[in-house]
């Protein structure tokens, strides 16, 4: 019955949809791996230009992607000091990818708890577009895309040397906040073969406190990336990318809470034929996590070699085939074991991987996508990724899509391995005798060399249609949950005066999630207003309990307004509105709304200065007791771009 209704109401939004006007159909969506339009690639999707980036006073990943269909940016049962998650269609934020120009970045989120470190690798401002792909894309890019794929896309380098230089200040309405942000970049072409480009960034952000005690954590962070481009001759290209940065996490009580050091390095070879293009790269990247708290580092890395052939030698078929080996690794480094491997944790897995994906079109209305992707894994085996897609020329201007995807999260490497075990203490002792405040009780997780992935299969249904300055797109999509990952209670173990309760990871969760998109955007009205609005509509349920999953908003909305003012002043708002959501603890944590504004205006040619404020409302926090989560407090800021 539920179904139904979803399907009435995306329907329902097809038909009253009477729009007309030529075509403006947006970039070609790199992350699909297709050579259409996007009105003909199949999937979902959403792009945010760097232009969409000035218009917001974001200062992170999450900030960006705030306003975005399908995507919440929010808490979860691990969430503190303010920081944010990005969970995509409702699924857990370790099923979402993360790229860099298509290159996995190390996700800190599954396998350090409390932790949102993978979203600030690179300068903001070396961003091109970033491409949000909502649905499993394990049938290209394997492991942690149940929910989807970011694709942060870079900058590339113009035939003129030219540069950018940004200077931004702002203030929160709390104790701190305070932020001073410097970016520099510059590049181009030196010789005629011959590319580089070169981005810097310095921020620094007080903590944000609240009577006292930090609520939202300080960040310092700095990174430095660098491209480079070598053309062999026509035909052939070089590629070498570096990204080194470090990130500072502060509270009141520890001035370096998390000290983190990033680095990314990465070569890639293209070769061009008539009607084939060979690419082929290996990509290392780092993530090393201090923490003066618990004086120990999580020690994470990736090695990565993939070889990808895109043939078009065939008339009605666009077809990529690619092969991959990468090699996971953690370790958990105590301070005081120096090089001593007994204390703490070291491990590695390795996979490796074949995928095929072929774009049909069949007659001039209908276009059919399949593709898979098999992952050897090291511990569970392997595991088989299918997905097919079609996409129906209704008109010029509007099309019909469907599809099905298969996706999978792997275990993390302490997960996976029996040799893996924590302590946590969760109760203690009074002061004084007989044991002077120590702790009593523990939870002590155990690693599991038998766990198998978590798996997802998602069915989805959708119409789009593009003409003139006009958008609509309605989606429903349909998600079944397989083998989550839990920690199983397995008994107690009594030491002297101490209780270790123990919990092994285990394969013992089912989950459905229901829900339905729908976006509209209407450039130019009156050739001086943009409108975008979009809505996201969940409907979950964790099947063992028969409840809905918690901290999953069943309502979002966002609304977009960018409007051209007298004297060339440039103004743009938005309204992001998050429903009521379920705490684990079974107490609701009510709706809220955020607001953001910012003008901008242009001086002389190259001179541009933004003044806005994010949090406009100043929402406090969310949620009561110990479902209080603090976000950022209204945020003044004032930014000045130089552009030679």
């Amino acid at each position: 019955m539920k179904n139904k209704i979803y399907l009435s109401l995306l329907v329902s939004s097809i038909l009253i949809n009477s729009i007309n006007a030529a075509d403006d159909l947006r970039d070609v969506i790199v992350t699909a791996k297709t050579q259409r339009t996007a009105l003909d690639t199949a999937g979902s999707f959403s792009v945010i230009t760097a232009e969409d980036i000035k218009k917001t006073g974001a200062s992170s990943i999450q900030e960006i992607l705030e306003g975005v269909v399908g995507l919440n940016m929010g808490m979860n049962d691990s969430s503190i000091n303010g920081r944010q998650n990005i969970s995509i269609r409702g699924t857990d934020s370790k099923d979402t990818l993360i790229l860099v120009d298509g290159e996995r970045i190390s996700g800190s989120d599954a396998q350090i708890g409390h932790s949102d470190f993978q979203y600030n690798w690179i300068p903001i401002n070396a961003i091109s577009k970033i491409e949000v792909i909502r649905g499993p894309m394990s049938a290209l890019y394997g492991s942690s895309a149940i929910g989807g794929v970011i694709n942060i896309i870079t900058k590339k380098p113009v035939e003129k040397i030219q540069g950018d230089i940004t200077l931004e200040g702002g203030d929160s309405s709390r104790d701190g906040g305070e932020n001073i942000d410097f970016s520099v970049s510059g590049g181009g072409k030196i010789t005629d073969s011959f590319s580089i480009i070169g981005y810097a960034n310095s921020k620094t952000t007080k903590p944000e406190d609240v009577d006292k005690t930090t609520e939202v954590e300080g960040k310092k962070i700095k990174n430095l990336m660098l491209k480079a481009w070598f053309d062999i001759d026509a035909t052939q290209q070089i590629t070498a990318f570096a990204i080194l940065g470090n990130e500072i996490r502060e509270t009141n009580e520890y001035k370096e809470l998390y000290n983190i050091d990033k680095t990314h390095y990465s070569i890639g070879y293209q070769k061009d034929f008539s009607d084939i293009s060979l690419n082929v790269k290996y990509y290392k990247n780092t993530s090393d996590s201090h923490t003066d708290q618990f004086e120990y580092t999580h020690k994470m890395g990736d090695d990565t070699l993939n070889a990808e052939l895109k043939i078009a030698s065939f008339d009605n078929n666009f077809i990529v085939f690619g092969g991959e080996y990468r090699k996971e690794k953690y370790r958990k480094k105590y301070d005081d074991a120096a090089d001593d491997t007994s204390k703490g944790f070291e491990d590695s897995i390795n996979y490796a991987s074949v995928y095929l994906q072929d774009e049909i079109e069949i007659g001039s209305s209908t276009i059919l996508t399949i593709g898979a992707r098999y992952d050897k894994h090291e511990r569970f085996g392997g595991e088989f990724s299918p997905k097919a897609n079609l996409v129906y020329k209704l008109s010029d201007n509007s099309r019909l899509k469907a599809g099905y995807g298969h996706g999978f999260s792997a275990p993390t490497v302490t997960q996976n391995s029996s040799e893996y075990g924590v302590a946590i203490p969760v109760e203690f002792y009074p002061a004084g005798p007989p044991f002077n405040g120590m702790p009593k009780t523990f939870h002590r997780f155990h690693g599991n060399d038998n766990l198998k992935p978590e798996k997802s299969d998602t069915f989805e249904i959708g119409y789009d249609y593009e003409k003139d300055q006009i958008t609509f797109v309605a989606t429903y999509f349909h998600t079944e949950l397989t083998d989550l990952i839990d920690n199983l209670h397995t008994g107690d173990t009594i030491v002297g005066p101490m209780t270790y309760r123990e919990y092994l990871y285990s394969n013992v969760g089912k989950a459905r999630i229901d829900g339905v998109e729908l976006e509209f955007t209407q450039n130019k009205i009156f050739d001086t207003l943009d409108f975008n609005l979009n809505y996201t509509f969940l409907d979950t349920e964790n099947k063992d309990t028969k409840k809905e999953l918690h901290n999953r908003p069943a309502h979002t909305a966002n609304l977009k307004l960018s409007i051209d003012l007298p004297w060339e002043i440039g103004s743009d708002f938005r309204v992001n509105y998050v429903g009521s959501q379920k705490a684990s603890d079974g107490a609701t944590i009510d709706d809220y709304a955020t607001l953001g504004l910012q003008f901008s205006k242009e001086f002389l040619e190259d001179l541009t200065l933004r003044a806005g404020a994010e949090n406009l409302s100043d929402v406090k926090h969310i949620g009561e007791g110990q479902n209080k989560y603090y976000i950022r407090g209204r945020y003044v800021y004032a930014r000045l771009n130089y552009s030679f």
